[in-house]
């Protein structure tokens, strides 16, 4: 193929086998074995020769033809096949790819077309079949090198996406690649088809920088671009990159770490840890978990990455195998994704957090702390190696693998003491964020990147918006919750299973349960067959990615099925979990639905562009890949929007009581999602170019998050409640009758309730309990 040297492959690894071969891992057992069986064997139809295993077909490579000519005459020393053959490998030295089709699909008409020489071409095949030297000797001339899947956890000569084999990346990075691959893009935005663009895992390219100037230059001003990035706590998208923002996963954890009442989470913390007490601390855990990634999964690479530092004459002299351990040790301290290294030595943010992890580094690895010392000079010396810096560069493109797979799909499913912030962008290891704090992030976010998506669900988060908000409400009632665990553990201990002396599920993987389950059950509590078997899926799923009590590569599937057995029982309705469990559940479910709409309202008018994922417009209690990507009942939706628009023209008394007769539903998000944007379409620059402004609220400071959106003389206030729970048997007036929004001095007297249609007169401040009297959270509009 003329676009081989598009994609990101050693052709010169230094493993003699798989020299200028692409390895295929798709074999389900090694090779040999695989041929020991039969299931690895020569085909032929209209589609030519293949060699065939299972389902799969890969074509033959062009020196085989001569061994193909040799068994012909050998056959049937009359056939004029090999002539033919000859014929076409003589002309493969000469035309192009387009010329060679052509000349093998006139060899296939010409074949096919004669049943005499389908018969023989047939015999041709038997025999190579039935004998293994020739199998074997064909296999060896193609292209390509068959092996197990499981054989690039220890050796891979391309890079791929994540650990996904079938992904094999592109080297964005060379000029042609970048020319071919956007022809098609460039396309689409010059017929105005499409106006923005979203580039997905920015952090495998090679160099990001380049690649989205180039990409600014070629999509022009006028194009809306955002990236992929996963940021850290402290760490900002490079301001050398010239998008409009992230695809908003900072968004998501700024808005989660609010929702969660930082006391209480601080509680059920300490609930864990008395739970499981042998859990490490997250930061150990991160360690540990990158650490049996990069020694399982990714040894390959790794191997590779140590070959590319000593190939390039930066060993310095030092023992490969530690060097190799010595580069192990920066990735797994690394505390971000990558570095964007554009020179060197590396300067700014990127010294800082490379000194950090080397730091970390020598703390871990004290016996390599020569090796690790040469590759911190390496990359912050004065006068550093040329080479260096295309290393660096390579290096980079692997951590942020080692990282995601470590991180989120590793440490994620393992450290359980509120799994909500166990998301995409989010983190567990600090557990709520202040109000102050809150407005102090979207300040920074209008000043910086007030373009970027404010996302609360996508399809990589795992779990929906809803049942993280559900989650988050145990911070307020830890005591609650863990009383009800106790008796839960008790109810459910005959549905354990026993497994050679362990129990099945573990406590950790129960206590993942239970907090799975409260944000996934069905909003009308009702369990069905349906809601069982996605549960058993969900479970499934997250016990192979925590890689604990069994994995992807060699599952324990009698700890599943025990596992698979408990979910079943425990949500039978003839078992006593429900009866506790179900009132419990409306507990949460009565704050998680305001907590919800407070964060429906945040994200349609916070700095930054709404993202509203697929069927968020109701609950979203989905659970992850491939649960969040079910079918929409879209049909439903736009019923609900309808009746809405028709209900309102009716006036308020039919449009409050439509809602409350289908609260259960999430129609008050929807409702919130239809007036909010459609005021946003009408006012455009208030929330893309307008002020954020924090606003105090009197009294009880984390009782209400209130902040106003200014452009000129156009104002937009929102108001949305914290700390109900506090409320237990109060009505909501008198929970907030003390309480005031206290506006600015230059805010308009006069104020419309976009939400109840009310109109507020007050020069100084705002009561909560009037703001609140109808509905559960307030944009009010400036008159």
């Amino acid at each position: 193929s003329e676009y081989y040297h598009y994609f990101d492959i050693d052709w010169d690894h230094p493993q003699h086998e798989l020299k200028g071969k692409l390895m295929v891992p798709f074999l389900g057992d090694e090779l040999q074995v695989c041929l020991d069986k039969e299931e690895v064997k020569l085909a032929f139809s209209g589609d030519g020769f293949t060699i065939t295993y299972a389902d799969m077909a890969w074509p033959l490579s062009l020196p085989c033809y001569e061994l193909l000519q040799a068994t012909f005459r050998e056959i049937d020393p009359q056939t004029t096949i090999p002539s033919i053959l000859l014929k076409m490998t003589a002309a493969a030295q000469k035309v192009n790819r387009q010329t060679w089709s052509g000349i093998r699909k006139q060899f296939l008409a010409a074949v096919t077309g004669d049943p005499a020489h389908v018969e023989i071409t047939t015999r041709v095949v038997t025999s190579l079949n039935s004998s293994r030297p020739a199998l074997e000797a064909l296999l060896a001339q193609q292209y390509y090198r068959l092996t197990s899947w499981k054989e690039t956890e220890n050796r891979i000569n391309y890079r791929r996406f994540f650990t996904v084999n079938e992904l094999i990346c592109l080297r964005m990075e060379d000029p042609e690649v970048f020319e071919e691959y956007h022809a098609g893009i460039v396309t689409l935005l010059k017929e105005r088809i499409i106006q923005g663009l979203r580039i997905d895992h920015i952090d495998g390219l090679q160099d990001p920088a380049n690649y989205t100037q180039a990409l600014r230059a070629l999509a022009g001003d006028s194009c809306y671009i955002i990236a992929e990035k996963i940021l850290e706590a402290k760490e900002d998208m490079p301001a050398q990159w010239p998008l409009q923002g992230t695809s908003g996963y900072e968004f998501l954890s700024f808005l989660n770490q609010l929702l969660t009442l930082r006391t209480g989470a601080r509680r059920l913390l300490a609930f864990y840890r008395d739970l499981i007490p042998g859990m490490p601390s997250y930061d150990k855990l991160i360690f540990e978990s990158k650490r049996l990634i990069l020694g399982n999964y990714m040894r390959g690479e790794w191997d590779n990455i140590t070959h590319l530092l000593v190939s390039l004459n930066l060993a310095d002299g030092f023992d490969p195998e530690r060097m190799r351990t010595a580069l192990g040790f920066f990735m797994l301290s690394l505390p971000v994704y990558r570095l964007y290294p554009e020179s060197l030595p590396l300067k700014g943010k990127n010294l800082v957090i490379a000194q950090e992890a080397f730091d970390k580094a020598l703390s871990a690895g004290s016996d390599y702390s020569q090796e690790i010392n040469h590759l911190r000079n390496l990359f912050t010396e004065a006068q550093p190696e040329a080479r260096a810096l295309p290393f660096l560069k390579r290096l980079m493109q692997f951590t942020g693998p080692l990282t995601a797979k470590g991180v989120e799909d590793t440490t994620f499913y393992i450290y359980n003491p509120l799994i909500s912030h166990d998301e995409v962008g989010d983190s567990p290891g600090p557990l709520g964020m202040s109000i102050q704090r809150f407005h102090e992030k979207m300040q920074k976010r209008q000043a910086a990147t007030p373009l970027s998506l404010n996302a609360t669900a996508t399809h990589d988060t795992k779990r929906g918006e809803d049942a993280r908000v559900r989650i988050n409400v145990l911070s307020r009632i830890p005591e609650l919750w863990i009383q009800c665990v106790g008796q839960w553990l008790e109810i459910n201990r005959p549905c354990r299973s026993c497994l050679d002396g362990r129990p099945a599920p573990g406590l950790n993987d129960e206590y993942f349960i239970y907090q799975s389950i409260l944000g996934g059950f069905p909003e009308d509590f009702q369990v069905t067959e349906e809601f069982i078997l996605r549960v058993q899926a969900y479970l499934n799923k997250a016990l192979r990615e925590a890689k604990v009590n069994t994995n992807w590569s060699e599952p324990d599937e009698q700890y599943e099925k025990a596992c698979e057995r408990f979910v079943r029982q425990i949500l039978n309705t003839n078992h006593a979990f429900l009866s506790s469990f179900l009132p419990f559940l409306k507990i949460v479910c009565e704050h998680a639905m305001v907590y919800s709409l407070s964060q429906t309202l945040i994200k349609l008018t916070a700095p930054g562009i709404p993202d509203i994922y697929q069927g968020c417009e109701l609950w979203d209690l989905s659970f992850v890949d491939p649960d969040n990507r079910r079918p929409v009942d879209f049909d439903k939706r736009m019923e609900y929007l309808f009746q809405l628009v028709l209900r309102e023209e009716k006036g308020k008394e039919a449009l409050f009581e439509y809602l409350r007769q289908h609260h259960q539903a999430g129609i008050e998000k929807l409702y919130i999602t239809w007036k909010t944007l459609n005021y946003r379409k009408t006012h455009p620059d208030l929330f893309i170019a307008g002020d954020y402004i924090p606003l105090d609220v009197t009294g009880q400071q984390e009782i209400a998050v209130a902040y106003a959106r200014r452009r000129e003389t156009s104002w937009a206030m929102v108001i949305v409640p914290l700390g109900l729970v506090k409320r237990e048997m109060d009505s909501t007036e008198d929970f907030f009758s003390s309480q005031h929004i206290v506006l600015p001095d230059d805010a308009p007297e006069r104020w419309l309730n976009l939400f109840t249609g009310d109109t507020h007169a007050s020069p100084n401040q705002i009561s909560l309990s009037e703001i609140f009297r109808d509905f559960p959270v307030a944009l009010l509009v400036g008159l």
